[in-house]
């Protein structure tokens, strides 16, 4: 969701993670399900729900004998809880996880510009949860979001491969947002934070693939799985 994104997720557990040998790596299971429908269409157009896909994924990786589950794409945490109702492994929330890390780890940030689909700026995905955390959130002007979606979905943009022309356009909007005030960035879309991937953008930024990566990582290395079970419903106290 895209499957360069969940790629890029992968590599960077393996990344994030210290070991010497193939055995000391963490065993992960990936279904790249390229059939879940576009979670911007059925959130801004009235498009088929993924719902139905996103569910069938879950269980699967939960019948392959996942611990827990991750969503690599920011939009679809908008479905998160009608995904972890199927399931019987916990869902880590990305957007939660993103949220309280700003909260703990960047308490004097108040402002932050978003760099998203439309889909998850017109839902409120993070602007809700954040302003419940007491920080502001800035959203890229009309015009500057057409740029955004153009980098994500358009023709020449990341979702059809390519990347270096889409990285400059979210470098010249993220830079608007930090002139408009936003001390840090969020990269509140997985083909953003890919887009940054080989080339850091010239302004603060959050990124939640990252997090959720690093989180993986400590989770699975503290041996967390039956545990996990019975904690499921906690993890998503106080959500949307």
């Amino acid at each position: 969701m895209g499957p360069q994104a969940t790629n890029y997720f992968c590599s960077l557990v393996t990344s994030l993670t210290s070991a010497s040998s193939d055995q000391e790596h963490i065993p992960v299971i990936t279904f790249n399900n390229s059939l879940i429908p576009s979670r911007h269409d059925a959130l801004v157009r009235g498009g088929v729900s993924p719902v139905p896909e996103l569910v069938k994924t879950a269980r699967v990786l939960e019948q392959a004998g996942a611990d827990f589950i991750l969503m690599p794409c920011n939009t679809a945490h908008f479905y998160i809880d009608d995904v972890a109702r199927a399931v019987c492994v916990p869902i880590i929330d990305m957007v939660q996880l993103t949220v309280d890390h700003i909260a703990d780890a960047m308490p004097q940030v108040r402002t932050i510009g978003i760099l998203a689909s439309s889909a998850s700026i017109d839902t409120g995905l993070y602007q809700r949860p954040l302003a419940d955390a007491g920080v502001v959130t800035l959203a890229p002007a009309p015009a500057n979001q057409h740029l955004v979606m153009e980098a994500i979905f358009g023709d020449q943009g990341i979702k059809a491969g390519c990347v270096t022309s889409p990285r400059q356009s979210l470098f010249a909007v993220g830079q608007t947002l930090i002139d408009s005030g936003a001390e840090v960035v969020l990269a509140a879309c997985t083909e953003v934070s890919l887009a940054f991937r080989d080339e850091p953008p010239p302004f603060p930024l959050v990124d939640p693939l990252i997090l959720l990566a690093q989180t993986a990582v400590d989770r699975a290395r503290a041996g967390c799985g039956a545990h996990d079970r019975e904690i499921k419903h906690s993890l998503h106290s106080g959500r949307r």
